[in-house]
C-alpha cells in the first residue's frame, strides 16, 4: 500500500472558521464605528433641543431657530452618509438600516420647521427608529458578550 502525503485529488482545503475571539472582535469594531459615526449628531442634539425649546417659550426667534435647524440637519447629513459607508455583517446590518432610517428622518422632520403638525410625526419617528437601532445594538452585543454601548450612544 502506497500512501502519498500531502493529496487532496485535486481538492483546495477549507480554511476554518476564524477563532471565536476575532470574530467578537470583528463585531465590536463594526459597531463601535456605526456608534462613531453615529456621534456627531448626540453631541449636536442638546443644542439643537435646547433652541426648539427656547423656540416653543418664546425666548428665541423663529429665524434662529430654523438658523440652528439648518446647522444640525448639516450634522444629521454628514453622519448619514457616513454611516450608510460603515461597512457590516450579520445582524448588525438590520441595525444600520435602523440608523440610516433615523437620520433620514431627523433630516426630513428638521426641514419641516416651523411647521409643527407635520414637524412631530417626523421627528418622533426619528427618535424611535434611533431606539430601535440601539436596541438592536445592544441585543447583538449580549449575545456576543460584549460589553454594552452608553446608553446615550444613540438617540
Amino acid at each position: 500500500m502506497l500512501l502519498a502525503g500531502g493529496c487532496d485529488h485535486g481538492k483546495r482545503k477549507v480554511q476554518p472558521p476564524p477563532p471565536r475571539q476575532e470574530l467578537f472582535l470583528a463585531l465590536d469594531r463594526q459597531q463601535q464605528r456605526l456608534v462613531r459615526d453615529y456621534e456627531p449628531v448626540i453631541s449636536a442634539l442638546t443644542g439643537y433641543e435646547l433652541a426648539y425649546r427656547d423656540w416653543r417659550l418664546r425666548r428665541l426667534s423663529q429665524a434662529e431657530l430654523l438658523r440652528r435647524a439648518s446647522s444640525f440637519r448639516s450634522v444629521v447629513r454628514r453622519a448619514q452618509a457616513r454611516v450608510r459607508r460603515d461597512r457590516v455583517t450579520g445582524e448588525t446590518t438590520r441595525a444600520k438600516r435602523l440608523l440610516v432610517d433615523a437620520l433620514m428622518a431627523r433630516s426630513a422632520a428638521l426641514e419641516l420647521l416651523p411647521d409643527l403638525t407635520e414637524y412631530r410625526p417626523r421627528w418622533n419617528r426619528s427618535v424611535a427608529k434611533a431606539r430601535a437601532g440601539l436596541t438592536v445594538l445592544q441585543d447583538i452585543r449580549d449575545r456576543a458578550r460584549l460589553i454594552p454601548l452608553p446608553e446615550d450612544s444613540v438617540s
